[in-house]
């Protein structure tokens, strides 16, 4: 049902919301000269842009390919786990998730419409798309009849402006988590409890994942070696004191030990440990930009991939930030911003049909060259890549059931 008045087109439980309104911000923001040059980087960048997503969809087959137990991961994951939609894909988070779509979506569009006015392509509409009444998109109508007859260097700049704009806003995501995390540190010296055993003596004394113990009998211990030295001599019946730094709360718990459920004569107390080292945790994270290996731990989900993820629900408790302690809402809103406008904006750069990277791809090859190669045949060219970069979407949700 559509309301051409009101300019309400329902689609239950779709709701599209289209409006001529917003153009003078349009050109406002397309007389920025940044925003040019803006467009033509994005241009030049596409292809690398292309190029990388599918390495990633080459590298993660060659990966189902020879290894069963990866194939094993995404098999217990589902299909699901392959799609970037919140509330569907288990590891994203639905709020943090939304709102980064929703950023993204925004922010694409937008500079479709943006670019398109600095080149002088009219813009016959904006508007929103609600999913049962909740924002989920923008988007952004462009004259296509004035797109299709102007030049290369112009469609061309139009169409790269959305997956540049999403890498930008990514980086300068990835950026400011990067900061946010210099700001952390750990809460104390001492051995960090990642977990707690069932009915073990923390357990009865009141211990909880998240503590880190400072002393034993009143003598430091910062690491797993001098704890040791202090607890290999202790016997099952025996009674120490803890000193927990729970936060800012520092409280001592006495504690009677029990043996060990596999050699009763050694002396057990029940916690474990993360089985990363928090220093080195934060570090890696915090140092991760220079170039190095531990670059990848920015591709690491929160709630995935939990101990290497100094802000994760698993670790946050063993630090503390000059930021308060709130800086976990903003490290993982961050972090979703940065992950889902870069697959965002890579994904769209793929040379497939209706996607960015299709229609630049096309133009692309009729510009470059310059009508020596039939209408029909560029066609053809530009279907037998859509299908291939396709087939290869689609092994990623086929390749994990190989036997």
């Amino acid at each position: 049902m559509e309301d051409k008045d009101s300019n309400f087109d329902l689609r239950f439980p779709l709701v599209i919301i289209k409006t001529s309104r917003g153009q003078s911000l349009l050109e406002k923001l397309s007389k920025f000269r940044f925003i040019s040059v803006l467009s033509w980087i994005s241009l030049f960048l596409m292809p690398i842009f292309s190029l990388l997503a599918i390495s990633i969809l080459l590298l993660t087959a060659s990966l189902y390919l020879s290894f069963p137990e990866v194939r094993e991961i995404a098999r217990e994951t589902g299909p699901q786990g392959a799609l970037l939609i919140p509330g569907i894909n288990p590891y994203l988070p639905i709020i943090y998730g939304w709102i980064a779509i929703f950023i993204g979506l925004v922010i694409h569009e937008l500079s479709h419409g943006v670019i398109a006015r600095a080149v002088d392509v009219p813009v016959r509409s904006s508007g929103v798309m609600l999913f049962l009444f909740l924002p989920i998109g923008a988007f952004v109508e462009v004259d296509d009849t004035k797109l299709d007859s102007t030049s290369f260097t112009k469609s061309g700049r139009i169409i790269a402006a959305g997956a540049g704009s999403n890498i930008v806003v990514g980086l300068i995501s990835l950026l400011l988590l990067v900061g946010v995390v210099n700001t952390m540190e750990p809460v104390a010296d001492g051995i960090p409890v990642s977990q707690i055993v069932v009915d073990s003596p923390a357990n009865i004394a009141g211990l909880l994942p998240g503590d880190i113990v400072t002393h034993l009998n009143n003598i430091p211990v910062t690491d797993s070696d001098s704890f040791s030295q202090n607890f290999d001599s202790l016997s099952p019946g025996d009674s120490i004191v803890l000193t927990i730094q729970r936060q800012s709360v520092t409280s001592d718990y006495e504690i009677v030990l029990s043996g060990r459920p596999d050699n009763p004569e050694e002396a057990f107390i029940g916690i474990m440990r993360p089985s990363v080292d928090i220093d080195e945790s934060l570090s890696r994270y915090q140092n991760g930009l220079s170039l190095s290996p531990n670059i990848l731990v920015y591709f690491s989900f929160p709630s995935s991939d939990s101990y290497s993820v100094p802000f994760s629900s698993s670790m946050q408790n063993f630090y503390t930030s000059s930021l308060g302690n709130q800086y976990t809402v903003l490290t993982n809103l961050l972090f979703w911003v940065w992950f889902i406008n870069f697959n965002l904006g890579i994904f769209n750069a793929l040379p497939l049909g209706p996607l960015d990277g299709g229609q630049a791809f096309k133009r692309g090859l009729k510009s470059i060259t310059k009508n020596k190669i039939s209408p029909h045949r560029i066609d053809y060219v530009s279907r037998l890549v859509s299908f291939s970069i396709l087939f290869l979407i689609l092994s990623m949700f086929l390749l994990p059931y190989l036997p």
